[in-house]
């Protein structure tokens, strides 16, 4: 064999090559067949990022927000975030099928500062993967504020050890990075903008009228079959917004960089009286959260009657820290 193999080593050099080559060719084209087996198999939940030209915006600082209700959709100060996926229905995902072939998971900003709402996209699988390579996101929170920086809250799911691992992380919006902070750091969010509301008993009246503002929106709650009260203010001033508000169930957003706690506190006051009267009749919560029998006509009243009432005052100033907890 030697000797036929010396004999024939030209013929030998040249075969060599093409039989590796074929060979290669041969996997590939199995390989690429498997996959393609596989991701055909593979069922996939997607979800369709919002449509930019549902979020409208109006005021005389636009610093209102109008859109569709939608459970994907924050709006924040400088931006309007929704997010666009397509994940693999899978039961046991681990550290080798972190990324799926197929499978996408950007964070969507529109700008609100700029006309048409310029659009960015972030891709969430290879951000968190700079941050820890074991790990995916698994949900997404909202925007968070310190030191006039916009983070987007994400929590994230770590498969490095025996077991996975829950996490809190925090994404910087402008250096699209994932910032470690403090455990108790302070940070502050849109909810914000309802601080002044919460001294009264603002939420528990307009939810009467089948309205309730969670984080720094307006939206139908539901509880009844009837249509929400449409005799107010709010549609006296725009009148555009009270088909979309009271039949097609859209949200209205404050922003809290372009409206202050005191603002939208009077503000809402005006919105939902009656039309033709001036401010909603509301009253100032005891410690307890009993309502009392004052009432509170503005803001200042309104923040002299939670100095007045500090346990109230710790209740509603006590949250926006860090949870630094990881869940097994």
């Amino acid at each position: 064999m030697k000797i036929w193999i010396k004999g024939h080593r030209k013929i030998v050099m040249i075969i060599t090559p093409i039989v590796i080559l074929c060979s290669v060719l041969i996997y590939m084209v199995i390989s690429k067949n498997m996959n393609k087996i596989e991701s055909e198999k593979m069922s996939f939940a997607t979800l369709s990022k919002m449509k930019r030209s549902d979020i409208q915006l109006f005021g005389d600082k636009n610093q209102y927000v109008l859109a569709p209700s939608n459970a994907y959709l924050a709006i924040g100060k400088k931006y309007a975030a929704t997010n666009e996926r397509k994940l693999a229905e899978i039961s046991n995902r681990d550290k080798t099928k972190l990324q799926i072939k197929g499978e996408y998971w950007n964070l969507i900003l529109y700008d609100l500062e700029n006309d048409g709402l310029p659009e960015r996209k972030l891709d969430l699988f290879q951000i968190v993967r700079n941050y820890n390579k074991t790990s995916i996101p698994i949900n997404l929170v909202g925007f968070y504020y310190y030191n006039g920086v916009s983070y987007y809250r994400v929590r994230i799911e770590d498969f490095s050890g025996e077991g996975p691992t829950f996490k809190d992380v925090f994404l910087n919006i402008e250096s699209e990075k994932i910032e470690e902070f403090p455990e108790g750091t302070k940070f502050s969010q849109d909810s914000d903008v309802f601080n002044v509301t919460y001294a009264t008993n603002l939420s528990e009246v307009i939810r009467s009228m089948g309205y309730y503002h969670p984080s720094n929106e307006i939206s139908q709650t539901f509880a009844n079959d009837k249509n929400p009260d449409a005799n107010m203010n709010l549609y006296t001033l725009y009148p555009d917004i009270e088909a979309k508000m009271v039949k097609e169930e859209w949200k209205l957003y404050i922003r809290s960089d372009k409206v202050t706690a005191e603002e939208a506190f009077e503000t809402l006051l005006h919105w939902f009286a009656p039309k033709g009267q001036d401010i909603l009749l509301v009253y100032g919560f005891n410690d307890d959260f009993s309502v009392s029998d004052t009432q509170i006509h503005n803001s200042q009243e309104a923040k002299a009657w939670l100095e007045e009432h500090p346990k109230l005052l710790e209740e509603i100033m006590g949250e926006g820290t860090t949870d630094k907890s990881e869940d097994k």
